[in-house]
């Protein structure tokens, strides 16, 4: 599954002071920050963990087998022109072949596991013991204990499918639960929602009606919500409407058990509330592993509630089995051809997701061509409250800071040829966008009844994914279709913005992500930069009806 969420959070009981200046104002104080570091990767952890043996019967496995799509060159050149189907129209022309899916499911029955397969679905899930797995795979999976106490269950073996499923299984994930998703958030004060909305020219949205009504953005998460009570106090605090009518919660035993809450689906949701206060909200709660979470995933866009995915989750790159890469692909490839907008949080920890002892890296699933990877950076407010400037949001002491650089896997996208950078070396740049993601000028959260201050690029993502909620709606009162896949039109406005009435976005020309200096125009620590909200739904307005780039 996507590497964790990186929640930023400074925690502080009371209200935070703003220290004011004569021509702006430093958002936050500064206070104790509770950014976690990456994890060491699959092979480093089993170095330092006690060998407790082969994986017996009493160990149980998660797989989650990736189908192969029908058509694939039809997909593909459905997706190079920018054209969308319903979900029906792609399960019939593009999805798993049902026969064969129904077949594979049956098989995988009679190897010894319990085996699922829902029509429209990209995945077959298969739980079982962990002889049966490998057996079924050709691998050897084994049992370990860290320090801390934490077991867990590996395989360094490439999984060989099966020859009675190869005509449609492609990929397969599970083979081992230590690789896990992470969160990208940190937690007195905090921009409050009047803040968000002045500082990035939301409020004339905001004026003129556009509130997310008819808008639904769908989230996959791995910490729990258990109630609604920090969400309403939200909502009260703030004179927002209740989130009991707006907000939906999605569990399923196929997905596993999710975290106990830390606060990033909190974070998600208000900053979600604030700018966009009549859209709903799906959840999608899963554990935090690969396989669980290529399920939830799978469903959520099977059910397609709403066309706006927000997801502040990712790993390192490098250290993300293939089979997860390739499942999660195509799921997401379905998406972009129904028409989804899929906003992702590039990492907290600068431009080092995999650590500071190993080299630059991003985070998956941020690095994928068909997402809209969201960076961090650090505001700061005029006197007014209004825009005054931002910069790349990077602090080495602590070794934080906005994900961004190049991938390792996925070649330069077509809508990136025109801020190709030699420090890509031919492969796709992150990040696209950027918002305010430091969480020393984060944004006022509620969470576990008391008031704090969250960042991370957690909280920049959900931001944007709000913010296309609204151009939404406004593209549907203007008669026009919906925003989609982002990124053509994000490329299309930076370069093009002298011919716009209005630069859509704030050019975030200073700091750094730890590797990467900001610049002007496109760069590696910011992307475009953060966004003018009324500009920009006046550009995406004229991209569309100009019939795109």
């Amino acid at each position: 599954m996507r590497a964790g969420a990186a929640l930023a959070v400074i925690v502080v009981l009371g209200s935070a002071a703003f220290a004011c200046g004569p021509s702006q104002s430093a958002v936050a104080p500064r206070g104790t920050r509770e950014i976690t570091p990456p994890p060491p990767p699959l092979t480093a952890a089993i170095s330092r963990a006690e060998h407790l043996g082969h994986a017996g019967t009493g160990t149980e496995v998660y797989l989650t087998l990736g189908l192969k799509v029908r058509q694939p060159e039809q997909l593909a050149a459905l997706l190079a022109a920018g054209r969308t189907v319903s979900p029906e129209e792609y399960a019939a022309a593009f999805g798993p072949d049902p026969v064969l899916a129904q077949q594979a499911a049956a098989m995988l029955a009679a190897r010894g596991f319990h085996a699922t397969w829902r029509p429209g679905s990209s995945v077959i899930a298969a739980d079982g013991p962990a002889p049966a797995a490998d057996r079924l795979l050709g691998v050897d999976i084994e049992n370990y204990r860290l320090a801390d106490g934490t077991t867990f269950y590996a395989s360094l073996d490439q999984p060989r499918i099966p020859t009675q499923l190869t005509a449609i299984v492609s990929s397969v994930t599970g083979l081992d639960s230590y690789r896990h998703a992470r969160t990208f958030a940190v937690r007195p004060g905090g921009l409050n929602p009047t803040d968000v909305l002045a500082f990035y020219n939301l409020k004339a949205l905001s004026d003129r009606g556009l509130d997310g009504t008819g808008q639904t953005i769908v989230l996959p998460e791995i910490d729990d919500l258990p109630n609604l009570k920090d969400l309403n106090a939200f909502a009260a605090k703030f004179n927002l409407p209740p989130f009991d009518p707006l907000l939906t919660i999605k569990r399923d035993p196929a997905w596993g058990t999710p975290q106990k809450p830390q606060g990033e689906t909190v974070l998600d949701l208000e900053i979600i509330h604030e700018v966009a206060p009549n859209a709903k909200m799906v959840v999608y709660l899963s554990a935090a592993d690969f396989s669980h979470g290529d399920r939830a995933f799978d469903q959520l866009v099977t059910d397609h509630l709403g066309s706006i995915i927000s997801e502040s989750l990712g790993a390192c790159e490098v250290d993300v089995p293939s089979g997860h890469r390739d499942i999660y692909a195509s799921v997401e490839d379905r998406a972009v051809a129904q028409g989804m907008s899929h906003f992702v949080a590039t990492g907290d920890n600068g431009a080092y997701t995999c650590g500071q002892e190993n080299d630059p890296a991003g985070s998956f699933p941020s690095t994928l061509p068909s997402v809209t990877a969201v960076g961090g950076t650090s505001v700061f407010e005029s006197v007014q409250g209004a825009y005054f400037k931002e910069a790349a949001w990077g602090a080495p002491l602590d070794e934080s800071g906005t994900g961004g650089g190049a991938s390792q896997y996925y070649p330069l996208p077509d809508y990136q040829k025109g801020v190709a950078q030699a420090a890509g070396h031919g492969k796709r740049q992150v990040p696209d966008i950027s918002a305010d993601g430091d969480p020393n000028t984060g944004f006022h959260i509620i969470f576990e009844g008391r008031n704090g201050q969250a960042g991370g690029t957690s909280a920049s993502t959900p931001l944007w994914a709000a913010t296309v909620a609204l151009v939404n709606q406004d593209l549907k009162k203007n008669g026009l279709r919906e925003v989609g896949f982002a990124n053509p039109a994000l490329y299309w406005m930076g370069q093009n913005s002298s011919r716009l009435p209005a630069p859509a976005f704030h050019d975030v020309t200073t700091g750094n992500n730890l590797a990467y200096d900001a610049g002007p125009s496109w760069d590696f620590a910011t992307g475009w930069g953060s966004m003018d909200g009324a500009a920009l739904d006046q550009a995406w307005i004229l991209y569309i009806k100009g019939g795109g780039a």
